[in-house]
Order: structure tokens, then C-alpha cells, then sequence
């Protein structure tokens, strides 16, 4: 009887044994599977568009600007007169920047708020790398900005403001999405 179950206790331990020793492999396989699909998922783009973000003060007008371009999604546009909700309007323009101009406008309590000028892309290429967390995606982005030099006005109820942008760049990214797995 002692006999068996020291027998017994060896089939056990061997079978610990390989488990415990199968473990790493198998975790390491199921690891790698992963990392595949994983990789199979992930996708890459490439974006390209412009950022302005502008303010000025003219006559009694203060004004807010948010010019956003991209390629691949949306562009938009958003202006907040005087810093009131109620004085604010935005919308997603088909373009804003073509061939150096800058044109584009929204309708604020019925009346049109219009921004026009150039801008122009000057100055070196600075690399942009950034790695954040998004919906369920990892997501890198590796490529350059570029300044844009810019002049702009904006047009509203007979008012001109002068606008000041910073930021205001070009960029041109590869974009990668990774879920998290």
C-alpha cells in the first residue's frame, strides 16, 4: 500500500513537473498568438492637415478660432465670440486651407462669421512621436510638424479682429492603432 501511494505521488509530481515545465512554453505560444493578432489588427495611416488656434480682440470683439484639417477625418471649424456659449458655432467644413488661403465660416445668431487670410508653411520640420491610449486602441504617431506663418482675420456684424495663431502647424503623421488587448 505504501508502495503505491508513493507511486502515486511520483505520477503526481511528474505531472506537476510537466505542467509547471510545459507553463512557460505554453504561456510563451499563447503570448505569441496574441502578439500576432495583434499585429495582424493594428492600422496604419498616414494624416496630413493644418492646426490653427487663434485669438484676437478688436472694437469691442473678442474672438476665439479653432481651425482643425486632416486628411483622413473630419475638418472643423469653431469660433467663440466675447467667451459666451451663447455667441459660439461650429461646424465641418469640406476645406479650409487650399493653396496657401485660409477660408471658412460659421453662422453665429444668424449672422455670418467669416475667417479669411494666408498661411504658409515655413521654418524646419520638427519630428512629433506620441503614444497615448484611446477607445480601446493603442495608438502611435511618428512624423513632423511643420510652423505655419500665418495672417488672419476674422469678420463678424461689421467688426474685423486681427487673429493671433499659436498653436499654427502643418503635420504629416503615421498613424497606428493597436487594440488593447
Amino acid at each position: 500500500m505504501r508502495s503505491t501511494i508513493l507511486a502515486a505521488r511520483g505520477l503526481v509530481a511528474a505531472a506537476v513537473v510537466t505542467i509547471v515545465g510545459a507553463g512557460p512554453a505554453v504561456l510563451g505560444a499563447a503570448s505569441a498568438q496574441a502578439q500576432s493578432t495583434q499585429a495582424q489588427s493594428a492600422q496604419a495611416h498616414t494624416e496630413r492637415g493644418i492646426v490653427l488656434e487663434c485669438t484676437g480682440e478688436a472694437g469691442g470683439l473678442a474672438a476665439y478660432v479653432n481651425l482643425y484639417e486632416n486628411d483622413v477625418f473630419t475638418n472643423y471649424v469653431q469660433v467663440v465670440l466675447d467667451d459666451s456659449p451663447k455667441l459660439a458655432a461650429s461646424r465641418e467644413p469640406k476645406n479650409i486651407w487650399s493653396d496657401g488661403v485660409v477660408r471658412s465660416s460659421v453662422t453665429i445668431k444668424g449672422k455670418r462669421a467669416t475667417i479669411v487670410g494666408t498661411a504658409s508653411k515655413t521654418g524646419r520640420r520638427t519630428h512629433v512621436h506620441e503614444e497615448i491610449e484611446d477607445a480601446g486602441n493603442h495608438v502611435v504617431s511618428d512624423g513632423w510638424h511643420r510652423r505655419l506663418e500665418n495672417d488672419l482675420v476674422l469678420s463678424y456684424a461689421g467688426k474685423t479682429v486681427e487673429l493671433t495663431c499659436a498653436p499654427a502647424f502643418f503635420y504629416k503623421l503615421e498613424v497606428t492603432k493597436t487594440p488593447i488587448v
